[in-house]
């Protein structure tokens, strides 16, 4: 009878405690931290959750939710451009990325899959993108999902042109694969 009762305690905890259990990648959310939230509302729904504010190599600042051991959230704030600045909790989110093979779209497509794999989910590859500034590559598919950018490992595609950017191509490197998958407001990177 007490085994019963503890397995009933810990059913009702673990549904009482939200987590990022599964990593869900919706057109408005990674792993259940929403577009437009404010980091105070991520906070309060994962009272777990570490913040820490960083930038990329270009000094882009962000912060970095982690859920869990298995799953990182970034987070980007508009007009939050200081790395050095402390954590803005009551700004709203833009746009949050996750490189974490742990979240994955409705479909399955998750960061560290084959692009020939993605390809099985979401269309052909209609065309990989090489963007100016940064020379980051993102693979558009020919079923890709509203507001999602598939973000590609760097040399993933194969360009005429000796791959300067900017630049586009169909091709890939039979080794391909995502990196990175953001969500944001302001739509996707062909949308």
């Amino acid at each position: 009878m007490l085994h019963k009762i503890g397995i009933m305690g810990a059913l009702i905890l673990g549904f009482a405690m939200p987590a990022a259990a599964e990593c869900l990648i919706q057109k408005d959310s990674i792993g259940g931290i929403k577009l437009g939230q404010s980091l105070k509302q991520v906070k309060q729904k994962f009272p777990k959750a570490k913040m820490e504010r960083t930038s990329d190599a270009e000094g882009v600042a962000y912060v970095a939710i982690t859920l869990s051991k298995d799953v990182m959230v970034i987070a980007l704030q508009d007009g939050d451009d200081n790395p050095d600045s402390p954590i803005k909790l009551h700004k709203k989110i833009d746009s949050l990325s996750t490189y974490s093979p742990a979240c994955h779209t409705a479909s399955g497509v998750h960061p560290g899959m084959k692009i020939k794999e993605a390809e099985a989910k979401l269309g052909k590859v209609k065309k990989i993108i090489m963007s100016e500034i940064e020379s980051r590559e993102y693979a558009i598919f020919t079923r890709h999902p509203k507001h999602f950018d598939f973000r590609m490992e760097m040399g993933a595609g194969i360009y005429s042109g000796k791959g300067r950017a900017p630049n586009q191509t169909r091709r890939y490197r039979k080794g391909g694969s995502i990196l990175e998958i953001s969500v944001s407001k302001y739509g996707g990177f062909d949308n």
